[in-house]
């Protein structure tokens, strides 16, 4: 017996040795990968090493901005070990341009540690291209570039206005160009003509403008796309340029030979009407539905004007309001009136149910008619 327990302790023993031997051993190769896990991760850390070389045009200021772009590199997890700059009529530039097909001038050729890590990867792909060669190709500029197909700078858009400066009602389109311009076109010439001059007619004549204000907005512009894509749907391209022109009144009708969407609007009130609802409050309606109104007037239903108003239209309520034929150019107003008010013979436009904004009198028996909103 004692020798049997002898020999169990002893294979115990043996096997508590062997264990502790083989968890040294798992132990030590976890260390190391835990030392080559920290090691790569280290590695990680440091900045990615990279080289740029710029490719720049001479005489072009206001060509793209390459050094911005070049700033926004800088500003991740690299370091530049080497920085070169080329001219465009160098040897060495036309060599880089003919191996990485590069197709816009200013241009950044970034080589190195180019994905060192996922986020670098992902960044360089957001602004660029991955080359065969394993470098990167700034392609994310923008008008005006040096473009090199066509061996010219493009993207510089020149923009003519007709104007009616005797109109000082008429729509404006000077915003449509700063809307332009703070997208980031570069407008690089504007001219301004009076739609009678000579340069005016001509223009008028060669583009079948019909109405002013307009402008000619020249395809250089079609290096623009989004911007390019929005101006095609609103027009198509003749000789060079796009012809917009006001869409919303007032403005020149040069087939009428007026300015059209100039309205007047008339109030019929009662004076003896206190708890009536404000018929002023319609001019805010009228605005909000786009409708110019250039001339008001207010007529009582005991006035001159006012019985002459009844009369004529055969008005059963007050206070209401009546807008002249003008108001016609205003698609959305006429959208909206035929729920309200009538259309004369002579065009002009009579509200027939004020109940829709609140109390009113009823002219034929001479009550006011409280409404429920």
């Amino acid at each position: 017996m004692k020798k049997r327990i002898e020999a169990l302790l002893y294979s115990m023993l043996i096997l508590v040795a062997a264990i502790s031997i083989l968890n040294v051993f798992l132990i030590q190769d976890r260390a190391a990968e835990i030392n080559k896990a920290s090691e790569e991760a280290k590695e990680l850390l440091k900045p990615a090493k990279l080289e740029v070389t710029k490719i720049l045009v001479s005489k072009c200021e206001d060509c793209f901005d390459i050094e911005a772009a070049l700033e926004s590199i800088k500003k991740q997890n690299v370091d530049l070990t080497k920085e070169k700059t080329l001219l465009l009529d160098e040897s060495e530039a036309e060599e880089l341009i003919r191996n990485f097909n590069i197709q816009k001038i200013p241009v950044i050729i970034i080589s190195g540690e180019v994905d060192k890590t996922q986020q670098l990867k992902s960044f360089f792909d957001n602004i660029g291209e991955f080359s065969d060669e394993a470098d990167v190709i700034y392609t994310s500029v923008n008008p005006p570039y040096y473009d090199v197909p066509s061996a010219k700078v493009v993207g510089r858009v020149s923009i003519i206005s007709l104007v009616d400066s005797s109109c000082n009602e008429c729509t404006s389109l000077s915003q449509f160009i700063a809307a332009l311009e703070q997208a980031g076109v570069a407008v690089t010439d504007e001219k301004t003509y009076e739609y009678f001059s000579k340069e005016g007619i001509e223009l008028i004549n060669k583009f079948n403008i019909s109405r002013i204000p307009a402008i000619l907005i020249s395809n250089e512009i079609n290096h623009y796309g989004n911007i390019k894509e929005q101006v095609q749907q609103l027009t198509d391209e003749k000789q060079g340029f796009y012809a917009l022109h006001a869409t919303l009144p007032p403005y020149r009708d040069l087939e009428q030979g007026k300015v059209v969407g100039l309205a007047k609007l008339v109030f019929l009130t009662d004076s003896s009407c206190t708890g009536c609802y404000n018929v002023k409050i319609n001019e805010q309606i009228l605005a909000r539905l786009g409708v110019f109104v250039n001339e008001n007037a207010a007529y009582d239903i005991s006035s001159k004007e006012g019985k002459a108003l009844i009369s004529k239209y055969k008005v059963e309520k007050a206070p209401i309001i009546l807008l002249s034929p003008e108001a016609s150019s205003y698609p959305v107003f006429l959208q909206a009136w035929q729920s309200v008010g009538s259309t004369e013979e002579d065009g002009w436009y009579v509200m027939r149910k004020p109940e829709n904004l609140g109390a009113y009198k009823d002219l034929k028996t001479n009550e006011v008619v409280e409404v429920v909103q």
